[in-house]
């Protein structure tokens, strides 16, 4: 808990709150705009995107957040007061992803709602599914971040997760939907997922970014747990 709290106040001294909160909200905004602009029967697509994009930024600055945290010693005061690093670098990790997924919960479930799907507007629990399995990758992407802002600066952790991002997609996009992946969410957010098991996707899809996550903060805490502070 008082970790939790600590998470959460040095993103806010950080002003990296707010964009965890409010990258979710433009994402859902654009999509909005941009569907009231394309042709007949985008589908959902122009919300897929956005979110992607969001995820992405998000888990940069959880990483950037952690290396701030770092750079400026209140790490080192922590474990100076026999504060696990596990335990620290865990709440990095848990109390950001949460407040991301709350907010892509919110944002998404209001912008599905307003962007028509290809076929028929879906039940309420798919689209809260949905929503939250195309958050659920920004989980395995800030573990990563994490990992990578242990020794690198803010500006390397940058380059290094929209690098790892970019290359990680374009395989993705290529597979399509036809094998579940961590990145499935955005297909049934876009109602490109199978039809007849949309929940079962989304399910799948954010099972697999809990244990992606898990592996990269395993590492992630290996390497903290050698790092000199």
């Amino acid at each position: 808990m008082i970790l939790g709290v600590h998470v959460i106040r040095q993103l806010w001294i950080q002003l990296r709150l707010l964009g965890l909160l409010s990258l979710p909200v433009a994402a859902a905004i654009i999509a909005v705009t941009v569907e009231g602009q394309t042709a007949p029967d985008p589908g959902r697509l122009t919300l897929a995107i956005p979110f992607a994009v969001a995820a992405v930024l998000s888990a940069v600055l959880i990483g950037t957040g952690f290396t701030e945290e770092i750079r400026s010693g209140a790490a080192s005061w922590l474990v100076v007061r026999t504060i696990p690093r596990s335990a620290l670098i865990g709440a990095w990790l848990v109390v950001p992803s949460l407040a991301v997924l709350v907010a892509f919960a919110l944002a998404g479930i209001l912008a599905g709602l307003a962007i028509p799907p290809p076929i028929a507007q879906p039940d309420p629990l798919t689209i809260v599914i949905g929503v939250v399995a195309s958050a659920a990758p920004t989980i395995p992407l800030a573990a990563l971040a994490l990992a990578v802002g242990v020794r690198a600066s803010g500006r390397m952790t940058t380059l290094a997760i929209i690098g790892t991002a970019a290359l990680v997609a374009v395989p993705l996009i290529l597979v399509g939907d036809a094998v579940i992946h961590p990145a499935s969410g955005y297909w049934l957010v876009a109602g490109m997922a199978p039809a007849g098991r949309p929940i079962a996707v989304g399910l799948q899809s954010i099972g697999l970014c809990l244990a992606l996550a898990a592996v990269t903060w395993l590492w992630a805490a290996r390497r903290f747990a050698r790092r000199d502070l």
